[in-house]
């Protein structure tokens, strides 16, 4: 039901772009709507830990041109869900990682996502690094650095 509700939304939200015969602006700032709530929709499968869900979102997301600052996000999550499916793509995973700090060097939630993921490839050393990075761009008292050190002190 709520899959059919979800698309019945975002045929309507389409119905009403191409109906708008306003200017380019009222358009764009629809579009973002419409991203906004497809990134939320993959973040609340997230919690839901409905991460093939999620995955399905994120890869349509990736695949738009108009994405402007979510770009690193999306491939925040992308990489996120991968680590967390019950049988994890830790490749796909790494892969999504890259690409996020490709496009935002200093995505903080990428650093210690790559931390973990570090940890998970048994490579604690990598993940040291990781952590090194979050001290230098937000000191040690931000939660990203905090909860990468935490894993690492688990590990």
């Amino acid at each position: 039901m709520i899959k059919i509700v979800f698309i019945l939304f975002l045929l309507l939200s389409n119905v009403c772009l191409s109906a708008v015969t306003s200017s380019d602006s009222s358009s764009k700032i629809d579009t973002a709507d419409q991203i906004r709530i497809l990134y939320q929709k993959a973040e609340n499968y997230i919690d839901e830990k409905n991460f093939q869900k999620s995955l399905k979102v994120l890869k349509t997301l990736i695949k738009r041109e108009d994405l402007s600052g979510l770009r690193a996000d999306i491939y925040n999550l992308l990489g996120y869900s991968y680590r967390k499916l019950q049988k994890p793509d830790l490749d796909k995973s790494f892969a999504a990682y890259m690409m996020a700090l490709e496009i935002d060097p200093k995505h903080l939630g990428t650093h210690e996502y790559l931390g973990e993921l570090y940890l998970m490839m048994n490579n604690k050393n990598k993940a040291i690094e990781m952590l090194k990075a979050l001290e230098s761009l937000t000191g040690t008292s931000s939660e990203e650095y905090l909860d990468l050190k935490k894993a690492i002190d688990q590990f």
